[in-house]
């Protein structure tokens, strides 16, 4: 049966909540419904003992099970490679433990989201960059089955392990976006028009990555050639977006709205149920899961014209150039001055929207796993 025993590593569960954990999460809990639903036998998944679960888990079937003396990447080395047994080993954060993956008949499956470490060097620091480093290359060669999230990251990575993308060991699958039930919900329901819709929104961390100075300028223009809108800023401020909040003067700063880090789906749904569009300018994603989550709730999009998110979004999303503020208002306008685009846009970004699913996501994995015992 595809997906019985499996062992997957769970040191996810003990991390905050970013993307890489996010998707992590969004699988096991695909996973833990199949298995309620008898498709599969409940996986089993490890973390250490020490350590608090980060969030609520909502599991029916899978128990996670603590294990070993060790926590973080200690763990993952010493600790979960005496524990996890033969069976095929699931590694959904990028990482895993080398002397598992150097042992004959103890197969590796491990999701590589992306190389950012390598892409963007002074977002992390040195101690990082040295541990993915000295990791990666070994998840590459010995992994039986390496996984990404787009067909973009999968072309990255093969640049940068050419031994591996000849080996036909390198695939993707995209990620979802709302959770699955979620999402046939809130497309069967009736669709919010744009005057129901007033204020603009980003979602996401705030790093130089995303395009933080970009997304507070557009903003700050946003709000002084729309008087009667605002913007909302959901997630967390890193210091490169903190440095240039000076320039908010006084004359929009009571319509421009800074929410912070918010963890319920729900308050998330309900702001992009109810804004005019998603600003999504980033320099850099893999696999960006504010875009579809947005679309889902019918909310357009306007994205920079980078190869990931050109996957993501096809013709559903209106395009910028992410340096150019010019051609970000463009892009704005392009919603805010005429109902019947914005419309237009919004029903092709639903459409776009039902074609990802966690589910598929999660099958996939399960395939593989079933192909490298």
């Amino acid at each position: 049966m595809p997906g019985s025993h499996i062992t997957i590593n769970g040191r996810f569960l003990l991390q905050a909540v970013t993307g890489v954990q996010r998707v992590a999460r969004e699988i096991l809990g695909e996973l833990d419904r199949m298995a309620a639903a008898n498709e599969i036998p409940p996986p089993r998944v490890l973390l250490p003992k020490a350590g608090k679960i980060t969030g609520s888990l909502d599991l029916q079937k899978i128990r996670p099970e603590r294990i070993g003396r060790w926590s973080g990447h200690a763990w993952e080395q010493l600790d979960l490679p005496r524990e996890c047994g033969a069976e095929p080993l699931l590694c959904l954060g990028n990482t895993a433990p080398v002397s598992r993956l150097h042992r004959k008949g103890e197969p590796v499956v491990t999701m590589v989201h992306d190389l950012s470490y390598a892409y963007f060097p002074e977002a992390y620091s040195w101690q990082f960059r040295a541990v993915y480093r000295a990791l990666l290359p070994q998840v590459a060669r010995y992994s039986e089955r390496v996984v990404t999230v787009s067909k973009a990251e999968m072309k990255s990575i093969a640049r940068h392990f050419p031994a591996l993308a000849d080996s036909g060991r390198l695939s993707f699958f995209p990620n979802g976006g709302v959770r699955d039930a979620a999402m046939r919900t809130a497309l069967a329901d009736a669709n919010r028009g744009p005057e129901r819709r007033n204020y603009g929104l980003y979602v996401g961390s705030l790093t130089r990555r995303k395009n933080a100075e970009g997304i507070l300028r557009a903003a700050v223009d946003f709000l002084r050639r729309y008087p009667k809108m605002r913007f909302v800023v959901i997630g967390s401020t890193g210091a490169s977006f903190q440095s240039v909040t000076s320039d908010v003067s006084v004359d929009v700063a009571n319509r421009l709205e800074f929410h912070g880090q918010v963890d319920d789906t729900n308050e998330i749904y309900a702001a992009y149920r109810n804004a005019r569009f998603l600003l999504f300018p980033s320099f850099y994603e893999s696999s960006g899961l504010p875009p579809i989550e947005a679309m889902t709730f019918g909310c357009p999009v306007v994205s920079s014209r980078i190869p990931a998110l050109l996957e993501r979004c096809g013709n559903a999303a209106v395009y910028c150039a992410a340096d150019d503020q010019g051609s970000i208002a463009a892009a704005i306008d392009v919603l805010m001055r005429d109902d019947v685009s914005w419309r237009e846009q919004s029903e092709a970004a639903r459409s776009r929207a039902a074609t990802f699913s966690w589910n598929a996501q999660a099958r996939g994995l399960l395939d593989l796993c079933e192909m490298a015992r």
